[in-house]
């Protein structure tokens, strides 16, 4: 998904909001981590919710506003403590979804930027949006149309579980469920993370080079209630010059729950800057790449 100039103006967009970073969100490369920035395009989304839809929209029992799909960009990295502007913006609605653009500012920078589509989830599938919810969306919506690029590839998601390299199990907790009760979006974030980290220890021997995350695109299959141990997959999609993808998927009792692709950037450390994957780190990719027929196979039924 290619950035469009206006994502980079704070005022294109409708709502605005502004966040301080803690301590806690940093990661061991000492800045926010991704499942952090990730939180503050939540926070600033369901804010705007809020603004449009209304106080009562923010608790749900029954039909759940949730992504279908989020993709998030990392444009630069955001540091600890300067507060983050973030923006929020309608972009569409239609009857069986809505998509919020998003973006994040630091020191007069655009450090981020999101795309979202909320759909309407209830008990064990998605329907159409409830009326008077798409009538409010529809009411705000504004009548100068902003330019989105077209949807990237959709992460694979017919590739079994049994078909990536790395698999693991993560216990589940308490702080996983969100105020409905439903294992939240920023767990199933965190859940990726942890494969994807879990990914890529067999290739981080090498002090001065470093990783970065430029993308992560989730497809948001089942929201299920009611926390409970996940199991999660990754592995290698393909490779670039400096750059590769990773791919998988998180489950509960054999329901996929999400399917993800992280596109991750090879860098030096010194330099702070993209560097080419060379033969010995693509050799010790090989064992961790997904088996190629069932991408095709994937590919072919996406």
């Amino acid at each position: 998904m290619k950035l469009q100039s206006w994502q980079s103006d704070p005022e294109r967009y409708d709502f605005r909001h502004t966040l301080v970073p803690q301590y806690s969100h940093m990661d061991t490369i000492r800045h926010v981590n991704n499942v952090a920035a990730h939180g503050m395009h939540l926070e600033v989304r369901v804010r705007h919710q809020l603004a449009v839809l209304g106080q009562e929209s923010l608790f749900s029992d029954d039909v759940l506003l949730r992504p279908q799909r989020t993709v998030t960009h990392f444009l630069r990295e955001t540091h600890f403590p300067h507060d983050v502007l973030c923006t929020a913006r309608l972009i569409a609605v239609e009857r069986d979804g809505y998509h919020v653009a998003t973006a994040l500012f630091q020191q007069g920078e655009c450090v981020g930027v999101q795309q979202a589509w909320i759909g309407a989830w209830e008990r064990d599938g998605w329907r159409a949006l409830p009326p008077a919810t798409y009538d409010a969306l529809v009411a705000p919506l504004s009548a100068t149309p902003a330019t989105i690029d077209d949807w990237p590839e959709k992460p694979l998601t017919q590739v079994d579980m049994s078909d990536y390299p790395v698999a693991a199990e993560i216990s589940g907790r308490y702080a996983d469920l969100d105020p409905d009760v439903v294992i939240g979006e920023l767990a199933i974030s965190r859940f990726a993370e942890q494969s994807r980290a879990g990914t890529l220890k067999p290739i981080r021997n090498d002090p001065a080079l470093g990783l970065l995350v430029a993308s992560v695109d989730l497809s948001y299959h089942h929201w299920r209630r009611g926390a409970a141990a996940a199991q999660v997959t990754c592995g290698v999609e393909r490779i670039g010059n400096s750059s590769f993808a990773l791919a998988g998927a998180v489950a509960v009792d054999s329901v996929r729950l999400a399917s993800v692709r992280s596109t991750m950037v090879l860098i030096d450390r010194a330099q702070r800057r993209p560097t080419p994957i060379d033969a010995p780190l693509r050799r010790a990719m090989g064992p961790l790449s997904i088996d190629t027929h069932a991408v095709q196979a994937c590919m072919g039924e996406s």
